[in-house]
């Protein structure tokens, strides 16, 4: 993010933004600047979920298991960390408030106090994922530093990792495992990026952007950017669900029913929007409630050169009291 100019600067507001009462979470403590951290159970639920797809390769690669546990352990609960990370240092730098951090395999919730403009609303939506970027160069240095020449079948190593598990490999000693959980950090990174990047699937963070940029660029309507996200969700999350379910029965467990199961949720997500959408009543709903989206559309239409400012959305204004970056 730039240097915040003064009409980028917006008072912060007492939000009352609380993470106590959210559900099916276990907390960590706290981490930088005082904010507490909650673990949701789902993230043992795909843990558990790869250690049972891992069975029929444990037997004879016993190390499989532990790569497993240190992969979608303590490797995916600090990327997923670090990924909403950048959302709470980016809700600060537009002057809103941050009650706390819920950590779930795809991402995690950010409790966040407002920020006043849609313009503000992307930025905070597109810091997590930007953080993978960084995250995928670390662990590609990684990669470099304990790869073989060659690998156990006497090919030549390339400079970018294989998405492909090499048991083998992973079962050499100790470089050779590194080597093979730095590789499959570099595309977890990658795909985790892509995930919240591209997929404009509320409410995951591509969801928020596109959200926002139809209203911001296309000039619609609350109601009417409402039904499109919603009904784009409802897609999208359809081809997760049927995708995931082939995966199943094809020999993609694990992650594959984890996939499913995250498209079910941003299924009935995204039919909750659009029964709001239907009884034409958005005022209570957690993204589209919000004022900067309640004043977006009519900032946007009287912005002389089409493109909008914080400072023309910035009014002080009711805000709801809670709020999450789900990414």
């Amino acid at each position: 993010m730039t240097g915040t100019t003064m009409e980028e600067s917006t008072t912060t507001r007492s939000t009352s933004v609380s993470i106590q009462s959210f559900p099916h979470s276990i907390s960590l403590g706290s981490c930088i600047g005082g904010v507490p951290i909650k673990l949701h159970l789902s993230f043992f639920l795909l843990v558990l979920l790869e250690l049972i797809s891992s069975i029929r390769i444990a037997g004879e690669f016993p190390l499989y298991t532990l790569f497993v546990v240190v992969l979608y352990g303590p490797v995916l609960m600090l990327t997923v960390l670090i990924h909403e990370f950048g959302h709470v240092f980016a809700t600060k730098r537009m002057g809103g408030e941050v009650g706390g951090v819920v950590l779930w395999p795809l991402g995690g919730f950010a409790l966040c106090g407002p920020t006043d403009s849609l313009a503000g609303e992307m930025k905070v939506a597109l810091a997590g994922p930007l953080t993978h970027i960084p995250q995928t160069m670390f662990w590609w240095m990684i990669y470099l530093l304990v790869k073989y020449e060659f690998d156990m079948a006497g090919q030549a190593t390339t400079l970018w990792p294989s998405f492909s598990i090499f048991l083998k490999t992973m079962s050499s000693g100790p470089a050779g495992f590194f080597q093979v959980l730095a590789g499959e950090a570099v595309w977890l990174n990658i795909i985790l990026c892509g995930f919240n990047l591209c997929i404009p699937a509320y409410p995951l963070d591509g969801g928020r952007v596109y959200a926002a940029g139809l209203m911001l660029k296309l000039k619609m309507e609350p109601l009417k950017a409402a039904f499109v996200t919603a009904m784009t969700a409802f897609v999208i999350a359809s081809v997760m669900v049927v995708y995931g379910v082939v995966r199943i029965f094809t020999g993609g467990a694990g992650f594959s029913l984890y996939l499913a199961l995250v498209g079910l949720y941003v299924l009935g997500e995204s039919f909750g929007l659009y029964k709001a959408v239907q009884s034409n009543d958005l005022k209570n709903h957690p993204i589209f409630g919000r004022e900067c989206f309640k004043s977006g559309a009519a900032a946007a239409s009287s912005s002389t050169n089409g493109d909008l400012t914080m400072a023309e959305v910035s009014a002080p204004a009711d805000i709801p009291a809670e709020e999450g970056v789900m990414a």
